[in-house]
């Protein structure tokens, strides 16, 4: 049974008008026009997904998550035309994440699965890392993708929103039906996808006939360290609310998000890049956390362990062997006071 037909079956329910779901889920028609797009978008994975081996779960998960990341990376408009694979990190794509991401959690809920942010498993297993790249992806489908988009009358925005119900579909199929991978792991496949895809330039759209401009190489000591470091750490810090959340990996990004706050994330390739340049990674963390300290947040916390333990375990150990979560509460134990915090329990406040 080709996978499209599974949802032409089952109508989804429209989803309710409430004020805050307004500007996401726009009109019925609107939402006819997304589903009509993405029951379309399913035939290409009928087509080129399946293998003598069978359907690898992980590829098709990431798939569809990188084609709805990438037609959002191309509704920025970005005056900017850099090589393909470069990241391009921003404010609007922090913005529009999230609300992709509660589209797919709307339709993941249809489907009877509970599952909220921060239960996410953000670690792949080896047997579910996809076996094809994002290039590989954007090259071979993202052209019949965007032509479906339009022939909808979507556009590159709509068309990562049309891509979210893609993601439900096939998470439904593989997480909910076969049950082939644990509906954790594949949320955090889908979430990563479209965090990737969102800030990733992707491969030149060949009905367009637009091609990459040459770029300079990327050298960050034509630049001030500092100017740099600030860039980065201001498009690394996502989030809203009152308060700032440190904690290893992607820990952080999970507890703000399911229960409010900022948080500081790095894009890996630009780790790789600053590493590239002998720039220490920590520094673009220290440098987002200055500049929350700075703009007088008033709650800093820290999540997986008790600081006063990690403190003590940690404290006269070379840098270059602390993690940089702990670093990062070794130079607020340092430093907090210079910019008016007090510890308090698992965390630092602003003094009144």
């Amino acid at each position: 049974m080709p996978l499209s037909d599974l949802f032409k079956k089952s109508p989804k329910q429209e989803p309710p008008k409430r004020p805050s779901q307004e500007e996401v889920f726009g009109s019925p028609a609107l939402q006819k026009d997304r589903v009509d797009a993405a029951t379309e978008v399913m035939g290409i994975f009928d087509r080129h997904f399946r293998t003598p081996q069978g359907i690898h779960p992980g590829t098709v998960l990431s798939a569809a998550a990188w084609l709805a990341g990438t037609s959002l990376y191309r509704s920025f408009g970005y005056a900017q035309n850099p090589e393909p694979g470069t990241v391009m990190l921003s404010e609007i794509a922090n913005r529009e994440f999230p609300k992709l991401l509660d589209i797919f959690a709307f339709y993941m809920f249809q489907s009877g699965v509970r599952i909220k942010p921060d239960q996410f498993d953000l670690q792949t297993p080896d047997e579910f890392k996809p076996v094809k790249t994002l290039q590989q992806i954007q090259e071979a489908h993202q052209d019949e993708y965007n032509a479906i988009m339009k022939r909808h009358g979507l556009d590159y925005l709509e068309g990562a929103r049309a891509g979210m119900i893609v993601c439900s579909m096939v998470f439904g199929y593989h997480c909910v039906q076969r049950k082939d991978i644990d509906p954790r792991v594949g949320a955090g496949i889908i979430s990563m996808g479209i965090v990737t895809g969102a800030k990733t330039v992707p491969m030149p759209l060949k009905l367009e006939g637009s091609a990459p401009a040459p770029v300079a190489e990327n050298n960050a000591q034509n630049n001030q360290l500092t100017g740099v470091l600030k860039s980065i750490a201001s498009n690394s810090t996502s989030g809203s609310e009152t308060r700032l959340v440190l904690g290893e990996g992607m820990a952080s990004m999970q507890e703000a998000l399911a229960h409010g706050g900022k948080y500081i994330l790095v894009h890996p390739g630009v780790v790789e890049q600053l590493v590239q340049n002998k720039i220490d990674p920590y520094l673009v963390y220290e440098t987002a956390l200055r500049l929350e300290m700075e703009s007088k947040i008033p709650q800093i916390d820290f999540i997986g362990g008790i600081v006063d333990e990690l403190l003590q375990q940690w404290s006269g150990k070379p840098q270059s062997q602390i993690p940089i979560h702990i670093r990062q509460i070794l130079w607020l134990s340092a430093n907090a006071d210079n910019f008016g915090y007090v510890k308090s329990g698992n965390g630092w406040k602003l003094k009144r």
